[in-house]
């Protein structure tokens, strides 16, 4: 079984699971008429952003506020700096905690949390890299930092030293510890250092997850059972409780009378004893509600308004934003905007929040099929939604079927956008132009793409060009593996892709003959690959702030393989210069080149615009929007950006803490020695050289999600022997001439 690890040098971590969710929606109608009462309503939150003076290399950590109220932003870097930033009167003030790095010189810290109390004490609570142990100091105003002596800190377990992922201070100047393997507070005597009580909370699942929070009052909020969190005094009674699902990415704070939190959900009111949530502001027209954002800090000011630091973990980067309640402010925007996706998308999501901002009477719904796809029925649906002109305004249209939908008239012709769009700025010419396309006009622009490569045996390359050439060299080469070891899935997908051309006509159907052969060396290829060794494993990935590395189309389930069969061929799609750092490591290994496959690039996020809309002047902005340079330049996880200018900026990413990133892949095979590879960033001369290849890309590599669906089940029937090869190309055929004829 496979582990790769994506992680900093020496950190440890924390996290025990990701919690995932999905949201099933389909297209709704819009705003109508006998809304406009609703719509004419005043009042609701609106955002303004405070800008982070941060310097290079710094990561914003905590959120609290001085006696006056200010808010204060801490932020830490490398050799255990910690810089502090109070924003007073519309400015920032600068000022560097020397006593935490002479306390820590020489040290690697990671640092937990970072506090200040009124009266000006500091405290931070962080790890020592090197023997995984908690520490806490302190300095009190006036005076030099100083470790404070907590015996519980020194006490080891059958699970080490107890690992503290969250401090709080009580309103008697207790210490609130948060032991995140024993899922249990310590509440530690400042004084004596000597624990005083300890209460029991609900299993977190990452240290991330905040088990408790602090009110105005002193009071705290204690996770205690999943969906509850009971209010304690600084006595440790309890005062009442307050009901919410816990989720990963959450904030609480308390302005004495009423208790908040915010999520992706939006801002939500609480009361104690009370289980009527009161959702004051939608996620959807704020940052919390991005993927990117995560919330780190939370508090209250004083006319009813919040303040709320964000961290993203993607970029390293951090944002303050503080909510104000405006009375004038359209209680709901006036213009409602639908975009509809397959799937879930990183950068639509972004761009709606920001797109929303600069236009603050327009709301951007994104509605997605949901976890499980669709299906022909759902496309039905979708079409005669689109047809009736009752469809989503701006369509993504990966995994649709954009042939018959230009064939429709439903979507609009985007040729004279895009030529306003590189009259601008200089753009990949071959995704914009090539994607969606037909008689000369343009219908979809994909936001982003990633790229396929390979790399490996130069024969075995050339056999890939066709199915003719892949057959005659098999039948020359019964036992050639092809692919080293991989599994079915695998090579059912990657071979129906580059040869999807041959097995599909113009019009859309299978050609039977071909797809029969297409099986048959699908069987001989997974039969030679080894495939049953994989049919017990379940592949995993394991990340730290990085999930960029996925598997799928085009990506081998186990690269390393290369390392012992060097008559193979290896692929993977890149999306990004973080994924770039296995298989690069083993090109540089193998004195290996990288190579497109058969010049392709996989188009995400293509974009177009329903021709019926009533929001036609909207739509274009926004979907010109999306091909900005600040969602352009903007750094995700899903796919490369089209705009050269952020294209060529690739290379600076292996700068700075890129030197610390590290990776490794490990695959421990009955019958043969493990396959390892440790590896690090990319040189900036690879990254160039890459750029330099997404310059040649000249073929949209796209999926009709319902023929792919077909496929892939009688495909699966084939090569589990419930079937011959004939007769399930012929289901194919039947399926999908029924499907297209719809």
């Amino acid at each position: 079984m496979e582990r790769r690890n994506y992680t900093m040098r020496g950190f440890t971590c924390l996290l025990a699971a990701v919690l995932l969710s999905a949201m099933l929606a389909g297209c709704g109608q819009g705003n109508k008429k006998g809304d406009m009462d609703s719509a004419a309503a005043k009042g609701r939150y609106v955002e303004e952003d405070l800008a982070l003076p941060l310097e290079e290399g710094e990561e914003v950590q905590d959120l609290t506020k001085t006696a006056e109220g200010n808010p204060l932003v801490f932020s830490s870097r490398e050799n255990s700096t910690v810089v502090r930033y109070e924003y007073r009167e519309g400015t920032w003030e600068r000022t560097l905690l020397d006593w935490v790095s002479s306390l820590y010189e020489g040290k690697e810290m990671y640092w937990e949390k970072i506090w200040e109390s009124e009266d000006g004490t500091q405290l931070v609570l962080g790890m020592d890299i090197e023997d995984a142990q908690t520490h806490l100091a302190r300095a009190r105003k006036g005076q030099p930092g100083e470790e404070v002596a907590i015996p519980y800190l020194t006490q080891q377990t059958d699970l080490g030293y107890p690992v503290i992922t969250d401090l709080l201070v009580d309103a008697n100047g207790n210490y609130w510890m948060y032991d995140f393997y024993q899922s249990k507070i310590a509440v530690v005597s400042a004084d004596s250092g000597e624990v005083v009580q300890e209460l029991s909370t609900a299993q977190l699942f990452a240290n991330s997850q905040k088990g408790m929070f602090q009110g105005e009052n002193g009071n705290v909020a204690v996770n205690t059972e999943e969906g509850v969190f009971t209010v304690y005094d600084a006595e440790f009674q309890k005062t009442g409780i307050l009901k919410n699902e816990q989720q990963e990415s959450l904030q609480m704070c308390s302005d004495g009378e009423n208790w908040y939190l915010v999520s992706e959900e939006g801002i939500v009111r609480l009361t104690v004893g009370n289980e009527l949530r009161e959702v004051i502001m939608d996620g959807n027209l704020g940052s919390m509600g991005s993927s990117l954002n995560r919330p780190v800090g939370m508090i209250a000011g004083a006319e009813k308004d919040f303040y709320m630091l964000y961290k993203q973990d993607k970029t390293a980067g951090g944002s303050l934003i503080h909510y104000v309640y405006d009375a004038g402010a359209a209680a709901v925007p006036e213009q409602t905007l639908r975009v509809f996706g397959v799937s879930d998308n990183v950068t639509i999501q972004e761009a709606i929040l920001q797109f929303q901002k600069q236009n603050p009477d327009v709301k951007v719904e994104f509605q997605t099929a949901g976890s499980d796809g669709l299906t022909s029925d759902d496309i039905r649906t979708l079409n005669t939604e689109l047809l009736s002109g009752n469809g989503a305004d701006v369509l993504l249209l990966d995994g649709l079927p954009t042939e018959s939908y230009v064939e429709k008239g439903i979507l609009k012709d985007l040729t004279e956008i895009t030529e306003q769009l590189m009259s601008q700025e200089e753009y990949l010419e071959a995704p914009l132009k090539n994607t969606v396309y037909k008689d000369g006009k343009i219908y979809g622009l994909p936001v982003r793409f990633s790229v396929p490569i390979q790399y490996g045996d130069e024969t075995v390359k050339e056999a890939l060009h066709s199915l003719e050439s892949l057959a005659d060299y098999m039948e020359e080469h019964p036992q050639a593996s092809i692919f080293g070891i991989a599994d079915k899935t695998y090579i059912r997908d990657f071979l129906f892709q580059i040869f999807q051309q041959e097995m599909l006509g113009e019009d859309g159907k299978i050609n039977q003959e071909k797809m029969t052969r297409l099986l048959e060396l699908e069987l001989q290829i997974a039969g030679n690959a080894r495939s049953e060794v994989l049919d017990e494993y379940t592949f995993q990935e394991i990340g730290v702030q990085i999930n960029v590395f996925q598997q799928g189309m085009f990506s081998h389930p186990i690269s390393p393989i290369i390392q012992r069969e060097p008559e193979s061929v290896v692929t993977e799609r890149i999306s990004g210069v973080p994924n770039m750092m296995i298989p690069y490591t083993l090109m540089r290994e193998l004195a290996l080149s990288p190579e497109t496959v058969h010049n392709m690039y996989v188009p995400h996020g293509i974009v177009g615009i329903n021709q019926d809309t009533a929001q036609m002047e909207q739509a274009e902005e926004f979907v010109k929007y999306l091909f900005s340079r600040e969602i352009q330049g903007t750094q995700l996880d899903d796919g490369l950006p089209v705009l050269k200018s952020a294209l060529e900026k690739l290379p600076e990413e292996t700068k700075g803490l890129a030197s610390l990133m590290t990776a490794a892949s490990s695959w421990n095979i009955e019958g043969m020695e493990d396959l390892t590879v440790e590896a690090g960033y990319p040189t900036a001369e690879e990254v160039e050289a890459f750029v330099k290849l997404c310059f040649t890309l000249e073929k949209p590599a796209k999926q009709d999600a319902v023929v792919w669906g077909i496929y892939q089940e009688e495909a699966n029937q084939y090569l589990k022997g419930n079937t011959d090869a004939g007769t399930a190309a012929q289901n194919m055929a039947q399926k999908v001439d029924t499907y297209l004829a719809e």
